[in-house]
């Protein structure tokens, strides 16, 4: 018995089908009664949460309206001031009470507006009960006046009398005095108007002369009552309300209810929330100025509230809350039938989910154990027979065609070794045949430079380290640009492309390649100094040309190589590389089919060696213009003045060619030899 076999003979073992099931239908009620728990658990928290935050944009949506309504009084009164300094604004009685009236009229919690000055002169515009607007003036001169304005709704006059009421004067009223003594605006308490009776608060602001004397006061006030209805109007929740309250926990303006107290002793008293029955608010006020914390849960009549307070920040000296009470069951009535209806959807969805799964699982383990009996006989080197499998989902297809071609593979080609190489055969469909075949190739060799040198002084372990560190890199790149790794020779790789897949631009892959195998090979160098350990001086030829290629061995073993004239030509190319100090040779034929889009230059015309022709050889520089730090058209121009001089002789000439490439590229090491060659055929010739 196969051992593997024969070990889980000694396990319990299930079938795929019911595994699947087990895992769906286990990890689904585990999941459903997860929910269950944690929703029982952290339901109430969750809630509170979400009705915190409601309750809390309501608090912010209270507080911004009432700002934006309080702000613009103090933006009016400031506005005013600056028009009557700019003297846009004139101390004249019929401007001041026009001007007074439009802005009551058009500011919806303004229920009044005035001027006073230093002289007791006080012109106010004022709301009555029923929506008209009327105005008084008093001046003090040579005498005291008090004249009564009144308008109908439209603003028409249609009555003027004199008051005989003369004991109004200005300069006494909290809002005069705090502005004039904070010499800015001011927002005063709450106090009685004069002279609707109305309590309220009022923003009093100083207008001073250019040298710097006041002037007086102008002044807007706002109703609590008017205040009362805003509040009113805010809607927070089907049980919720708004209110605002003052930090010594008085009344200033709560639904449906008068904030004031009618006494004999105190005919205009704020209520104060301890005197009135206002359990939530009185036990929520307590904790919030204890602690202040402004978000509370208060429990009253066995039904939870959520309060928030939010100080005004307009009214900051005043010390004005604005607070919100809503029941909880307010915002997670709703949430908990949604809750309930969940763990109702849940239960459904597992039942359809267990019938869907069933027949899916069927649909997929069918065929499987057909690919997983199959694949046993291939583990079995059992490769005949037709693989006959029928499927609609494209896992399954996919899987049948690649064990499919592994089958077919595996037949053709198990006497390879090399993995990437045989993987490479197979996608390519070839038949093992002793012998080989032409083709077209483009090849590559790689040598380290004065390799033996390095190898005599280094430590077998470090450099067997290395030197795989340095195979394992140039061979990934290779790779990866479709090439395929003839063999490791010493230090050397050769490498081919066209075979056994053809590629279409195989020269193009090949010199991708090599630039980066030297880009590689340089970024290596850096960490090989820094670790103290010598670095690889890398050269490169590549050739184009006709090969045999193809299985080379014995019964027992094969090799997939490529052999003949270009191979050995491409070796000869590499080893050129160190006479000219160059990094990457390309023959002629390589370079016709790279100039269009890559960057090289001329070197030389060479005889290799087994060869009786001549031919032209070129680096290979990069793949763009911009890699390179000087001009290579420029370049190419002199070099190959030059280079004609010297094929012609003409020795002097192509120094002076020569010598200006150098001025082009200083760095080159190619023109200097030239040059040193045309000055020895002289000194010979002569």
């Amino acid at each position: 018995m196969i051992p593997e076999l024969s070990k889980h003979a000694k396990q319990i073992l299930f079938t795929l089908r019911f595994s699947i099931l087990t895992i769906f239908v286990s990890l689904f009620i585990i999941t459903t009664l997860l929910i269950i728990f944690i929703r029982s658990v952290a339901f109430s928290d969750e809630l509170s949460y979400t009705a915190r935050k409601l309750i809390k944009d309501i608090s912010n949506e209270v507080l911004y309206e009432l700002t934006t309504s309080i702000k613009p009084a103090e933006v009016a009164g400031k506005l005013s001031a600056q028009l009557m300094e700019n003297k846009v604004l004139r101390m004249d009685q019929s401007d001041l009470v026009v001007y007074s009236f439009y802005l009551v009229k058009t500011m919806p919690l303004i229920q009044g507006a005035y001027w006073g000055d230093e002289y007791g002169n006080f012109i106010y515009s004022w709301k009555d009960n029923n929506g008209t607007v009327s105005s008084d003036v008093i001046t003090r001169g040579s005498q005291v006046k008090h004249v009564v304005i009144n308008r109908d709704r439209q603003g028409n006059i249609i009555k003027t009398y004199e008051s005989s009421d003369l004991s109004f004067d200005p300069r006494v009223r909290p809002w005069y005095v705090g502005a004039k003594t904070k010499k800015g605006p001011v927002w005063t308490d709450i106090y009685l108007f004069y002279p609707s009776h109305e309590f309220g608060i009022s923003v009093g602001t100083p207008a001073y002369d250019e040298k710097g004397y006041l002037l007086g006061v102008f002044g807007l006030d706002l109703s609590l009552r008017d205040l009362k209805k805003f509040v009113s109007d805010q809607r927070v929740s089907k049980h919720g309300y708004a209110f605002i309250i003052t930090s010594r926990e008085d009344l200033v303006a709560f639904p449906e209810r008068d904030p004031f107290t009618l006494a004999i002793s105190h005919p205009y008293e704020l209520t104060n929330v301890h005197s009135i029955s206002l359990p939530i608010i009185n036990k929520s006020i307590d904790i919030y100025k204890k602690t202040g914390n402004e978000e509370l849960v208060i429990k009253n009549d066995n039904v939870n509230y959520l309060v928030t307070y939010q100080p005004v920040p307009e009214l900051k000296e005043l010390g004005w809350l604005i607070g919100v009470v809503t029941p909880v069951n307010d915002f997670t009535g709703f949430l908990q039938r949604i809750n309930v209806v969940t763990l109702f959807i849940s239960f459904i969805t597992l039942a359809i989910g267990i019938y869907i799964v069933s027949n899916l699982v069927t649909r997929v383990v069918r065929p499987i154990n057909s690919l997983v009996k199959e694949t046993e006989k291939i583990r079995q080197f059992d490769l005949e027979g037709e693989l006959n499998v029928k499927s609609r989902i494209k896992e399954i297809v996919v899987l049948k065609d690649s064990i499919r071609s592994m089958k077919k593979g595996l037949m053709q080609f198990q006497k390879y070794v090399p993995k990437v190489l045989v993987r490479q055969l197979i996608e390519s469909g070839q038949d093992i045949e002793a012998g080989g075949v032409r083709k077209d190739l483009v090849v590559f060799f790689s040598d380290i430079e004065n390799f033996t040198t390095i190898a005599e002084h280094m430590d077998p372990g470090e450099l067997t380290k290395q030197i795989c560190d340095y195979f394992e890199a140039l061979t990934q790149i290779i790779i990866s640009e479709k090439g395929t790794i003839d063999k490791y020779i010493g230090d050397s790789i050769m490498a081919f492309w066209g075979a056994p897949l053809p590629e279409e631009h195989p020269w193009e892959c090949a010199a991708k390649a090599a630039l980066r195998c030297q880009q590689k090979v340089a970024e290596l160098n850096k960490q090989w100094e820094l670790q103290g350990r010598p670095s690889f001086n890398t050269r490169i030829g590549i050739h184009f040309g006709e090969t045999i290629v193809g299985n080379i061995g014995s019964s027992e073993r094969v090799s997939y190589t490529a052999l003949g004239d270009t191979i050995n030509t491409t070796s000869r190319l590499e080893s050129i590389n160190k006479i000219y100090a160059t990094k990457i040779i390309v023959s002629d034929v390589v370079y016709e089919k790279l100039k269009d889009n890559f960057v090289l230059r001329l070197v030389d015309q060479v005889i290799v060696k087994g060869k009786s022709k001549p031919i032209y050889i070129y680096e290979l520089l990069g793949s763009s213009r911009d890699e390179l730090s000087f001009d290579i058209d420029t370049y190419r121009v002199e070099f190959g003045r030059g280079f004609g001089e010297y094929q012609r002789e003409a020795w002097d000439n192509a120094i002076l060619y020569f010598q200006n490439c150098l001025k082009i590229y200083p760095q080159d090491s190619l023109a200097k030899m030239f040059i040193e060659r045309c000055t020895n055929a002289k000194t010979t010739k002569s």
